[in-house]
């Protein structure tokens, strides 16, 4: 039953891009809807308290293996993973394919500054925890994090 849950979630998810992608950029709250259906997703399966995660787009950043993986779960959804890493390459596509012009150039650069802050880590969650981390301390102002 869970696999058909998450398969429905995917199938939404693909769909939703599939569009955005022959639409303009999406809207703050088309991210912020599509960011939604992420954390359905991803709450669950790392076992993670949603009053954990609340914060982060506020620059709270709690610590703990859970929390990490639900970052590494997040940004896996998002495409921009390569071969289980995080890929600077990746996420600069979903930057240009998915943001609002009003914000693109901003993430860029802040994703830029932190392009080599997952070559630090081993594990996939603590590299997504921390270029999260640094992502929001490199521009607060644009940060979201579902």
């Amino acid at each position: 039953m869970e696999n058909m849950v998450l398969q429905i979630v995917l199938v939404k998810f693909i769909v939703c891009l599939i569009i955005i992608s022959i639409c303009d950029a999406m809207t703050m709250k088309q991210i912020k809807q599509t960011g939604k259906m992420m954390r359905k997703t991803c709450l669950p399966k790392n076992n993670v308290e949603e009053e954990k995660v609340d914060k982060i787009s506020e620059g709270t950043f709690i610590e703990e293996k859970e929390v990490m993986c639900y970052m590494a779960c997040v940004m896996k959804m998002a495409n921009t993973m390569k071969n289980g890493k995080l890929s600077y390459e990746a996420a600069m596509k979903q930057i240009d394919l998915l943001l609002p012009d009003e914000i693109k150039e901003p993430a860029k650069k802040a994703l830029t500054a932190c392009k080599k802050v997952p070559d630090s880590y081993k594990d996939i969650c603590e590299a997504s925890f921390h270029t999260t981390k640094c992502i929001y301390n490199e521009n607060p102002e644009i940060f979201f994090f579902p």
